[in-house]
Parts: structure tokens; C-alpha cells; sequence
């Protein structure tokens, strides 16, 4: 009688052991993302400044035109503005309100880059949790 008593209370402890363990698996799954910690979203060009005389990124000296695109994430944190320098003699060329793609990194320190221009993406920010009527 005892054995039995002894077997059942060992069996349930390992039928719960394994349900937190399946729960601790399914979580981690739901916080990765497919490509990996990036994810996209739409932003809009706040600033044009150039042509403005001055070291790329790089460090070399050069004249560029520099484009700052605000931008909120896809859980609605923001606004977060990322900037981008551009050859005074490059054939992209933004404008003030154009809609742009911004990869952003969902780690802290946040950090983002300009991945193309868009015109099809009708919001900006998060995606609403209501669908429309």
C-alpha cells in the first residue's frame, strides 16, 4: 500500500514537472521572432537637412545629405527617430513626409536603419486591436 502511495505521489510530481516545463518551452517560442530580434515598420521623414559638409559614419570626410525618419514600434513604444546619411551626389532622394520601412532591433539599446521607401502601408505605429466594422 505504501509503494502505491509512494509511486502515485512521485507520478504526479512529474506530470506537474512537466507542464511547467512545456509552459517555460512555449513561452520562449512565443518570444522569439522568425528573422530573428528584428522586426519592421512604417515611419515618416520628419527632417531633410543638406547638403551638409561633414564625416560620414565611417569617419572620412565628406558632403552628405542627412534624413531623420520618426518611427513607432509595433507594440507602440515612441516615438523613436533614427537618422541616415546619404552622398550629396546619390540618386536616393526623400522628401519631408515621405513613408519609409525602418528595421529596428526590439533589444535595448534600441537600434534602427532605413530599409526602403514604401506608399502602400496605410498606419503608422502599432496595429489596432479592434479590426475595422
Amino acid at each position: 500500500m505504501l509503494t502505491i502511495v509512494v509511486l502515485g505521489g512521485l507520478g504526479l510530481v512529474l506530470v506537474v514537472a512537466a507542464f511547467i516545463v512545456t509552459e517555460v518551452l512555449a513561452g520562449l517560442r512565443r518570444d522569439e521572432l522568425p528573422t530573428g530580434t528584428e522586426e519592421k515598420t512604417a515611419g515618416r521623414v520628419v527632417r531633410v537637412r543638406g547638403p551638409v559638409r561633414g564625416q560620414l559614419d565611417s569617419g572620412a570626410p565628406a558632403v552628405y545629405t542627412e534624413v531623420i525618419v520618426e518611427y513607432y514600434t509595433r507594440r507602440g513604444e515612441g516615438p523613436y527617430e533614427v537618422a541616415r546619411k546619404f552622398p550629396a551626389g546619390s540618386r536616393i532622394t526623400y522628401a519631408k513626409g515621405d513613408r519609409v520601412i525602418v528595421a529596428y532591433d526590439v533589444r535595448n539599446p534600441r537600434r534602427a536603419r532605413l530599409a526602403g521607401r514604401v506608399s502602400h502601408w496605410p498606419t503608422m505605429g502599432p496595429y489596432s486591436a479592434a479590426p475595422a466594422a
